[in-house]
């Protein structure tokens, strides 16, 4: 779901506050501070780290100024009346230091201060010559971002980016996501097909064995037996023989690591010219669930769209409770590098932005939603919630055999763990595509009161004529986050912090 320059943050992450006191100890040990905000946000310490280095411009053109004046005063026209002057200042000290020897250079004492006045006041700056391109009047402008309270704010932000730069190989926890289903009767004409990139075995779920392993090169069937039981089975049936399982069929690595398991679901088109057709192979566990509700009655009851989405069109209205839904288990962050809502142009500050947004979306469903329980997953593969496109995704190549998409997996890995909380709560990253000038809250698009982080913004930079039809405009305006990374250098920190309100980034694993 896709979701001046100071912004106002009230709450402090722990990450950053745990910077802030770092900074403090480094600072004791290095240099003292005169005055320390311990309650800046992260936003202003944001703002002082691009602002600060501006000072640095200024501080050049003073040094520039310096040296033209100096230059001006105390040099010379020529590079021969400074080599003339030169042979007189040598002279000159040779008669002072013997006047009887050297009663000849005795009338040199005009020449003698001219070039001593040179070397002392101008040969010192000489090294700011290069500093020319620093001579415009805007530079002056940069003066006031030299105080103490920038330099402070820059110092805290840097060590807070070392922090949170220190990336952890830690894969995060487990996320169920619902990749589609089908309907009972359509899953009788044509079974799920499951294939491999190396042994896998099948199991009921809950610790018993169905088959130990199946090869590569070798399939798993499954296909509904009525009453709820899915059937598992191969053409050979010494390979895997007819097995009414249960309402769960699992699949997982034969020698237990699913970090470099790669299952081929052999996926259906859902519509005609299916564009995802070719995204069918997905990292981690797979899991097949029959998600029938026992609270509801099997009569097309209106409840049972909790199983629907739009976007799938397989509908069995007269069977609406009795989905079988492919389901595919894997870390959140191996999730996230077939994340498919997140097209950048290269720009990093816009992509670890996205994907940020679409972690902490993701966590927030893991940890707080319901609606999919009883289906046997977290969230859906579609943009009811966000797309995910799995391994082919992550993986797919141009004409080149370059892999269009490796920008997705390196912004996680480079923000492996961060997300966005407010208090204790896990931010739900809502985003849209675009807006009208301004963002919407949840109250106002949803009716809900329970995301005080997601309040209206103005969004100038993310404001088109005519923004798309259903973009609900709540939480992070991508079209906006664009504008400000690409055009306005903004940091990933500083645009989250904008588009939702009083929030803490931290880093959770």
């Amino acid at each position: 779901m896709i979701r001046n320059s100071k912004f106002e943050i009230t709450i402090i992450t722990m990450s950053y506050r745990k910077t802030i006191y770092l900074a403090i100890l480094l600072a004791i040990t290095s240099f003292t501070f005169t005055s320390f905000s311990a309650l800046a946000s992260l936003s202003d310490d944001a703002n002082y780290y691009e602002k600060y280095p501006l000072y640095e411009k200024y501080e050049k053109k003073q040094n520039y100024d310096k040296y033209q004046r100096a230059k001006d005063k105390y040099g010379f026209k020529t590079a021969a009346a400074r080599a003339k002057a030169k042979k007189a200042y040598e002279n000159y000290r040779l008669y002072k230091k013997s006047p009887s020897k050297y009663p000849q250079y005795a009338l040199l004492a005009k020449e003698y201060k001219k070039y001593k006045n040179y070397k002392e006041k101008v040969s010192p700056l000489k090294k700011y010559a290069s500093y020319a391109r620093y001579d415009n009047k805007k530079y002056e402008n940069y003066k006031r971002y030299g105080t103490r309270e920038y330099k402070d704010g820059y110092n805290r932000y840097k060590f807070f980016m070392n922090d949170i730069g220190n990336v952890t190989t830690n894969r995060g926890p487990e996320i169920k996501v619902g990749l589609w289903s089908s309907n009972i009767g359509d899953l009788v004409d044509n079974p799920f097909k499951i294939t491999a990139n190396k042994a896998f075995r099948v199991t009921d779920c809950v610790g018993g064995i169905v088959a130990p392993s199946i090869a590569i090169g070798q399939n798993v069937r499954v296909s509904y037996a009525g009453d709820g039981i899915l059937n598992a089975y191969n053409a050979d049936p010494l390979i895997l023989a007819n097995a009414n399982v249960g309402e769960k069929i699992c699949f997982d690595a034969v020698d237990g690591n699913n970090l470099d398991m790669i299952f081929d679901v052999n996926r259906p088109a859902l519509y005609p010219d299916d564009p995802n057709l070719i995204y069918d192979q997905y990292r981690g566990k797979v899991k097949i669930q029959h998600s029938l509700d026992p609270n509801l009655p099997n009569d097309g009851n209106a409840n049972c769209s909790l199983y629907q989405d739009s976007t799938f069109p397989a509908w069995d209205p007269d069977n609406a409770c009795r989905r079988v839904w492919v389901i595919n288990e894997l870390p959140m962050e191996l999730y996230l590098w077939g994340y498919g809502e997140m097209s950048t142009g290269g720009i990093e500050n816009l992509a670890k932005t996205m994907i940020v947004a679409a972690r902490s979306y993701a966590r927030w469903w893991v940890e707080y939603a319901t609606k999919w329980d009883l289906a046997g997953f977290d969230l859906i593969a579609s943009p009811f919630n966000q797309i995910y496109n799995g391994y082919d995704y992550e993986t797919a190549k141009n004409a080149q055999n370059e892999e269009i998409h490796a920008f997705i997996p390196d912004a996680a890995k480079k923000t492996n763990g961060i997300i966005m909380k407010h208090g204790t709560d896990i931010v739900l990253g809502a985003y849209c595509s675009n807006t009208d000038g301004r963002t919407r809250s949840a109250e106002d698009a949803w009716g809900l009161s329970n995301h005080p982080y997601l309040q209206s913004v103005a969004d100038p930079y993310g404001a088109i004529e005519n923004p798309s039809a259903g973009n609900h405009m709540v939480g992070l305006s991508a079209n906006g986050a664009k504008v400000l990374a690409r055009d306005h250098s903004w940091q990933w920190s500083s645009i989250l912090s904008y588009y939702y309100s009083n929030i803490e980034i931290v880093k959770e694993y």
